[in-house]
């Protein structure tokens, strides 16, 4: 089961660049947040579907196919609202008092400059999008190990 964790980690890893580049594009280029969060939950969650599909629970005897692919998508349907919970709290209620301090200040700012940003609300809410995929993926780890790729009899 670890090993499993440790796979499903990795290519939520990468999903989590997938997520995180396309929502970047997104917000910098004028789309909310919000609408930004669910594009780019709908492509990586595809991509995430795809890798854990054919390598993760490969020896679980699934094929690919809409099935599957539709209790994936329900249970990740489930991870995004988990994340956008938790961006929408990071982005309203958190951040602004953690920018209060001069390191996180200081961070965003860095962040913004390497990034070539002009508003630090842009750098807030792509950290607020980090935190909530963290906080979802457990609860998408436990979904797909027991209920989409569950073990046949």
């Amino acid at each position: 089961m670890f090993k499993r964790f440790l796979k499903f980690g990795l290519v939520g890893g990468l999903g989590t660049i997938v997520n995180l580049v396309i929502f970047a594009l997104l917000t910098l280029a004028g789309v909310s947040s919000i609408i930004s969060a669910i594009i780019s939950f709908i492509v990586a969650a595809t991509f995430n579907y795809i890798l854990n599909s054919v390598w993760v629970f490969k020896d679980r005897g699934h094929d690919c196919n809409k099935t599957l692919w539709a209790k994936f998508m329900c249970v990740s349907v489930f991870s995004l609202c988990i994340n956008l919970i938790v961006l929408f709290v990071m982005e309203k209620f958190i951040m602004p008092e953690l920018m209060k301090w001069w390191l996180v200040n200081e961070i965003m700012q860095i962040t913004a400059g390497i990034l070539d940003v002009k508003t630090i609300s842009k750098i807030i809410s792509l950290y607020s999008q980090a935190v909530g995929i963290a906080c979802s993926m457990i609860f998408n780890f436990i979904g797909n190990n027991f209920i989409t790729f569950k073990e046949e009899k």
